[in-house]
């Protein structure tokens, strides 16, 4: 039987995204293997509300569509309810899809645009919204065959598989309640990641002390631990992939979602060459996404389903949360300022 819709959030979480090609470094960022572009210009700037809403948000046909399941009537048969619950959601894959092909349309468009302005990175073109939907739809598109072959093989029934396979599902093509489940999935993720690196804090440090130092006391150590913070969003600016040690650049993949999971099922520890790549790419990514919100009107102008995004994205936590707990989380937990 198709699972029952859920409160649609209109997001889920995004995989690892690749920031644009770079021509120029920040000043205050330094890596061997990742380069980032100039920081978007965040001059103070009255920006109208309306139009600093379209700067920031893509527009609806980027998310998934609404999905309307008819409820079952008293006197409807379990077969009857199934036929029609099943066509519900057909019709609601149907719209995914043609959303998908909408934004992938749209972010050709924009591509070219960038692509005029030669020597300029392309988030110095587009604005914030533009730039989300050419990242967006470019892992999107992958996702199309697959998910496309799968509706082929199971018409109606294809809600009661898809559940499990998010990673190959568009997003404009997941229901409200995959949302959720992997939303879920995350955060516990999330938790389990840092309680391990915290537990594992003294064999991480004693990996990377240099040559002629001194261990850190059993004291230092847990104090360490029991005060062990993640980079917030106002360090991002200046973070140093080379001056990183495993346990900061672990723990910093922990909150960010940075390595892949078959790590954590064999209880290994990622290699320090690839938490330094995907924990570059992952902060250059959120370094230029803060960027250009504040130059595109500011946080306060994101819709709902971007501050929820952009709270999973920088590792707050979201479920059973009220819009107004996330923004004030956004403030707080990543800007470091004050509610």
């Amino acid at each position: 039987m198709p699972p029952p819709p859920a409160k649609s959030t209109g997001h889920a979480k995004d995989a690892k995204t690749s920031v644009p090609a770079k021509h120029g470094a920040s000043p205050g960022l330094s890596s061997s293997t990742t380069v980032l572009a100039k920081r978007p210009s965040t001059a103070s700037t009255t920006v109208p509300i309306v139009k600093a809403k379209e700067n920031l948000n893509p527009p609806l046909f980027t998310y998934a569509p609404e999905i309307n399941i008819p409820a079952r009537k008293a006197d409807q048969n379990i077969a009857s309810y199934l036929w029609a619950a099943g066509r519900g959601y057909l019709s609601f894959y149907k719209t995914g899809i043609s959303h998908v092909r909408q934004t992938a349309k749209l972010a050709k468009q924009l591509r070219e645009k960038a692509a005029k302005s030669s020597g300029q990175d392309m988030s110095e073109v587009l604005t914030r919204a533009e730039w989300q939907i050419v990242l967006r739809s470019k892992k999107d598109v992958r996702r199309l065959p697959a998910f496309a072959a799968l509706m082929l093989c199971m018409g109606e029934w294809t809600p009661l598989i898809v559940i499990y396979l998010t990673p190959v599902i568009p997003e404009a093509c997941r229901i409200p309640s995959q949302v959720q489940r992997t939303l879920g999935k995350i955060e516990k993720i999330r938790q389990e990641r840092l309680r391990r690196v915290t537990l594992d804090s003294t064999r991480l440090m004693m990996k990377d002390r240099r040559a002629g130092g001194t261990l850190p006391t059993t004291s230092e150590s847990t104090d360490f631990k029991k005060n062990a913070q993640v980079m917030p969003g106002a360090a991002v600016a200046n973070f140093n992939l080379e001056s990183m040690s495993p346990f900061e650049l672990l723990l910093t993949s922990a909150q960010y979602n940075c390595h892949s999971r078959i790590f954590d099922w064999l209880y290994l520890t990622p290699p320090k060459w690839l938490l330094q790549r995907n924990v570059g790419q992952r902060l250059g990514y959120l370094w230029k996404d803060d960027a250009l919100i504040e130059r595109d009107g500011g946080w306060a102008a994101l819709n709902k389903v971007e501050v929820e995004r952009a709270c999973v994205e920088r590792g707050i936590n979201v479920l059973g949360k009220r819009e107004d707990e996330l923004r004030k989380a956004l403030v707080v937990q990543w800007k470091g300022g004050n509610a």
